[in-house]
């Protein structure tokens, strides 16, 4: 140490303290005022500033019992006393460390004793102890937050496959069941087909299948005309007494089309199954002449 600062050394040792803001005042005007001298030492401090400030905000502080403080204290200087001998000299003075670790001898201007460099090595020791304990502390809680949210992650990208797994299931499970009641209503036992006939250029044909056991009627055709604009197809199911709607239909662009209903209806009821061009909204009985007829028993 020079007559005008803290010796180099002997402030970098202080930076460590500086940073937890762990120098009492006398102590802090001394290693600042190197500091400022100091290029290496300001960007050092920076660094250590930097890192004081995340250990801070990456773990929740946990006070400390005065006795418990004592203890850490007491242990740590006992080991920088035996690390460094009692009579060793401290670095940036000429004496010999002979005064007691217990007393305070304040700084003078420009001279650090060995008293105050012995204490110096204590607080290193502590703040050394303390930065490796809040990094441990921190490590610790940041890998615990990062398993929990890893966890949780998986846990939703899991409950998020198994609602699609469900969701795609169901729907092929529905489809099946679907094509499985439409085979049975066009190939069942007792399932009657009538083939319905048209008288017009464009030879559209079409098939009403019956399945008597379960009610379930499918209309499916081929080659049928687009209607005209604002009108629609209407599918009837006539009796001896009565015009019984079955829906309303577009085809598609190529002229296909299926129409499936479900209306009971005693076997010897029906007489036939017609197409009529109705207006878009359908009607409740037939206002044209059907476009397509097929007689009950006809094939």
């Amino acid at each position: 140490m020079t007559s005008t600062g803290m010796a180099h050394d002997d402030a970098r040792e202080a930076l460590e303290a500086l940073a937890l803001d762990a120098l009492d005042a006398s102590e802090r005007t001394v290693v600042l005022a190197h500091v400022a001298t100091c290029t290496r030492c300001q960007e050092e401090l920076a660094q250590l500033r930097e890192t004081a400030s995340a250990l801070a905000y990456s773990a929740p502080a946990v006070a400390m019992s005065g006795s418990q403080r004592e203890r850490i204290r007491a242990r740590l200087i006992s080991r920088a006393v035996a690390d460094r001998g009692t009579d060793a000299p401290v670095r940036g003075t000429m004496a010999s460390y002979k005064t007691p670790i217990s007393g305070v001898v304040p700084i003078e201007a420009g001279r650090v004793s060995r008293k105050r460099a012995s204490s110096a090595d204590g607080s290193r020791w502590i703040v050394a102890a303390a930065v490796l304990l809040a990094v441990v502390s921190a490590g610790l809680l940041m890998k615990t937050r990062t398993e929990r949210d890893d966890a949780i992650e998986a846990f939703q990208l899991a409950s998020t496959e198994q609602r699609l797994n469900t969701t795609v299931f169901d729907s092929l499970r529905t489809q099946v069941a679907d094509r499985e009641r439409l085979i049975a209503n066009l190939t069942g036992p007792r399932v009657a087909m009538m083939t319905l006939a048209a008288a017009t250029p464009t030879s559209p044909s079409a098939r009403m299948f019956w399945d008597q056991s379960v009610n379930a009627w499918t209309f499916v055709g081929h080659n049928i005309p687009a209607p005209r604009l604002g009108r629609t197809y209407q599918l009837w199911l006539v009796t001896a007494t009565r015009k019984i709607s079955a829906g309303t239909f577009v085809p598609k662009e190529n002229g296909d089309v299926m129409v499936r209903a479900t209306y009971a209806l005693a076997k010897d009821a029906l007489a036939a199954v017609a197409v009529t061009d109705e207006p878009k909204s359908g009607s409740a009985q037939p206002t044209t002449t059907p476009m397509m007829v097929a007689t009950y028993g006809s094939r």
